[in-house]
């Protein structure tokens, strides 16, 4: 059974720890910048998106359990002026993957947005992430637009 736990400050923080450096990564290896600006620019968004941190007005920010055991984290805010939830992150841990765990999280998110009268939902992926990107198609998510790049 998959359930959900809102983060509390010491679980807040253990998931800034794992997810920041993570985030960092993809934002150098996407973006082409240096690790260390990678670093700053990731720390900086977190500070401007949550500055009341696991806290913070909109935003949600859950432990996914399975079977009493994390199995990932999901984080997502609603707007409810504009009648819009995005997702920023999903992140399903390894021994977790391929068990429904991700399809039943986003549906959540669905069901958490429709229940706060959100008419959309928005999420950003990489696209290098092919699995996410073919389970938001599987689930109805559709393309809204597209970020290029080349290595020279």
């Amino acid at each position: 059974m998959v359930t959900y736990e809102k983060m509390n400050q010491t679980e807040f923080q253990e998931y800034m720890e794992f997810m920041l450096p993570d985030y960092a990564r993809d934002i150098s290896e996407h973006y082409l910048i240096a690790i260390e600006k990678a670093n700053e620019e990731a720390e900086q968004q977190m500070k401007n998106l949550l500055p009341d941190q696991e806290k913070t007005e909109g935003h949600h920010l859950y432990l996914i359990k399975k079977d009493n055991e994390n199995a990932g984290y999901l984080w997502f805010h609603i707007k409810k002026d504009e009648k819009k939830a995005f997702l920023y992150h999903i992140y399903i841990l390894d021994s977790f993957r391929k068990q429904g765990v991700a399809k039943k999280a986003l549906g959540f998110f669905e069901e958490e947005a429709r229940t706060e009268d959100a008419a959309s939902l928005g999420l950003h992926v990489f696209g290098s992430n092919v699995n996410a990107i073919e389970l938001y198609k599987r689930l109805g998510y559709e393309q809204a637009s597209i970020s290029m790049n080349k290595v020279l």
